[in-house]
């Protein structure tokens, strides 16, 4: 979270923290009917109905409508929790942290890239780096859906169906679009476009739909991102796929998302432009844009290579000893050890030999010293290298100095 605020606060967002707790009809009207089930409700001690908030886009909202002397652009950053009722799995939690960007007041898609860009730093900064960054757009999906003959009313619902291809795949998405009305033959048109990527999904935009005003206004936003991505160093990150829609309902123009290569958890960031929503809370129209990253998301895709940069422990030496008779003369050893400044750790649960040397192991503790009766009896005590099995014999007092400059 330090490393991610310190690359929101690189490039000029500041932080702005909005109530947990929001009216019940300001978060019900928003994001649609699938966040409306997915959202915590009740009711309070004066009997109105409030809602926990399930994204940190629309309490900004709000706000930003009810401050209209706010300096335009305004970059602001949030790292907070947000709460959906669902059914938890990996990558999805009842409760968790976004980190959220948002940029008020440009209908510029330089606006959208420093969105874009911003995540992609934070990403790097935490040292992922096999990603990439989806985008499309939410004019030309509604102009193209609408262009097969469907009615403006039910092409949110049809964008709201696809938006499920990764969790439900192509023949659940198939079922319920035809469930809600669609023929077979427009529902395959549409399955059609989400296999649609690159130059090739433009093209075909263009080709078959471009009489349509939202697609043509679509591609020539997705277009404009394109030349841009070259200014902002993102020109081999950004890929056009159709098969990206967000589900959100406010979103009205670009939209992006990064998946992590070979991640099982989906995205692990997201945003786009959301034009209307200002407005729909009172506010005058303002344009606005906006990315998210998925704290607990990034953990985990980013959880093995944690693993591996923290596998070293903090113990340098484990004292085992050859049988219980001699437990007490290893924690002696031990405290020696670490009076001279070296962490050192007895076993602790009278185990043979050979399991303490596999606890060693286990915790990747970097040395062994075997305490046994000749040892005692001589002053030389065997050390095991762990990492490289070679074994030496040394006094006690060579052993603080040599682990001294091992460790240093």
């Amino acid at each position: 979270m330090d490393r991610v605020r310190e690359a929101f606060e690189r490039h000029g967002f500041e932080e702005m923290d909005t109530p947990a707790l929001e009216l019940w009809e300001v978060l019900a009207a928003k994001g649609g009917e699938e966040v409306e089930r997915q959202i915590y409700k009740f009711q309070d001690k004066g009997e109105r109905w409030l809602g926990l908030r399930f994204d940190l886009t629309v309490p900004l909202a709000r706000v930003v409508a009810s401050t209209p002397d706010l300096v335009k652009p305004f970059k602001r950053y949030n790292i907070s929790k947000v709460w959906r009722y669902e059914e938890p799995q990996s990558g999805r939690f009842r409760e968790f942290l976004q980190a959220d960007i948002d940029i008020i007041g440009s209908q510029r898609m330089e606006a959208d890239l420093e969105c874009v860009s911003t995540a992609v730093d934070a990403l790097r900064a935490l040292g992922l780096k096999d990603f990439e960054v989806k985008i499309n757009n939410r004019k030309l999906l509604t102009g193209m859906v609408e262009s097969l003959g469907i009615k403006a009313g039910h092409s949110s619902m049809v964008l709201r169906v696809l938006d499920k291809l990764e969790k439900v795949g192509e023949g659940g998405v198939k079922k319920e679009l035809i469930d809600i009305g669609l023929g077979a033959d427009i529902v395959e048109r549409i399955l059609g476009f989400t296999h649609l990527k690159g130059e090739e999904a433009l093209a075909y935009a263009q080709r078959e739909f471009g009489s349509s005003k939202m697609t043509h206004e679509g591609i020539a936003e997705l277009r404009r991102l394109q030349e841009l991505s070259i200014s902002f160093g993102l020109e081999e990150l950004l890929r056009v796929d159709f098969s990206l829609v967000r589900g959100l309902e406010y979103y009205t123009g670009p939209v992006f998302e990064v998946k992590a290569g070979g991640s099982q958890v989906g995205s692990v960031a997201g945003g786009g432009r959301y034009d209307r929503l200002i407005e729909q809370f009172g506010g005058a129209p303002t344009a606005a844009t906006g990315f998210s990253l998925g704290i607990e998301r990034l953990y985990e895709v980013l959880f093995q290579k944690l693993k591996e940069e923290t596998k070293q422990s903090n113990v340098d030496v484990f004292v085992a000893n050859v049988n219980e008779d001699l437990a007490s003369e290893a924690i002696k050893i031990s405290r020696q050890l670490i009076e001279y400044g070296i962490s050192a750790e007895p076993d602790l649960m009278g185990r043979k030999l050979g399991r303490q040397l596999e606890y060693a192991n286990s915790k990747s503790i970097p040395y062994v010293l075997i305490v046994g009766k000749e040892e005692v009896r001589s002053g030389k005590y065997k050390l095991k290298d762990m990492e490289v099995g070679q074994d030496r014999f040394v006094q006690i007092n060579q052993l603080a100095d040599l682990l001294k400059h091992k460790v240093s």
